[in-house]
């Protein structure tokens, strides 16, 4: 059994934290914190992707990464997916960094674009990777008063129905919960007003909805 490792908002911190062995790292957006640090951060945690225990790692963009909205940063020791899939040793897993309600953010998106981004999800995924949390799971701030994942991308997953949802966003609400199948991760580090380090790394036991093993192009999705 495949095993697979998630963690989201390390905002600068990734070193502060250990990643147990495991098959798959996936990172689930949220590295940056400052804009005039932004591409020494992005190059100090591809260094270290290439250092963790990980067989493989997949990561996305949060609204603080404005390099990888850009495209001013390419990843060396990782998969960067931008609503783009990868297969690894026959699991799909997909990407997608978009958030609601935040302009002026990395990735911010209206409605509409949320709509169209989240409708071009495949349904024959595995494990579906985002930054925000659909509304009303895991995306409850400190306040405790609202919620703040998207209600746009809480409709499609009855469409796609992965296996697993992974994300972060939302600091205090850092946690898991199963709905309808779905196993629901969100996998934030860091914690409080000053984005101290609160969580470790989530540990997935793989149990996939049976769905058929994706055929993986040879060789090329592998980082040792």
């Amino acid at each position: 059994m495949l095993s697979v490792c998630v963690i989201a908002d390390t905002h600068k911190l990734h070193r502060s934290i250990s990643i147990p062995q495991c098959d798959i790292l996936i990172h689930c957006g949220d590295i940056c914190s400052f804009h005039s640090e932004d591409l020494e951060t992005l190059e100090d945690i591809d260094q270290w992707f290439g250092e963790v225990p990980a067989r493989h790692v997949i990561c996305i963009g949060g609204n603080h990464d404005y390099p990888l909205e850009k495209g001013e940063f390419k990843f060396s020791n990782a998969h960067y997916l931008e609503d783009t899939s990868v297969i690894i040793e026959g699991i799909k897993i997909y990407g997608s960094p978009w958030c609601p309600d935040l302009q002026g953010f990395a990735f911010y998106g209206s409605d509409m674009k949320l709509y169209e981004k989240w409708k071009a999800i495949p349904s024959d995924i595995d494990i579906l990777v985002t930054h925000t949390p659909p509304v009303g799971i895991l995306d409850m701030p400190s306040s405790g008063l609202v919620h703040l994942g998207c209600p746009i991308l809480r409709k499609q997953l009855k469409r796609v129905s992965p296996s697993y949802h992974v994300f972060g966003h939302v600091h205090a609400s850092s946690g898991e919960y199963e709905e309808g199948g779905i196993q629901f991760v969100n996998a934030a580090i860091v914690g409080g007003a000053n984005f101290e380090v609160r969580n470790a790394a989530r540990q997935l036991g793989l149990n996939l909805k049976g769905k058929t093993s994706h055929s993986t192009a040879g060789g090329s999705n592998q980082f040792l």
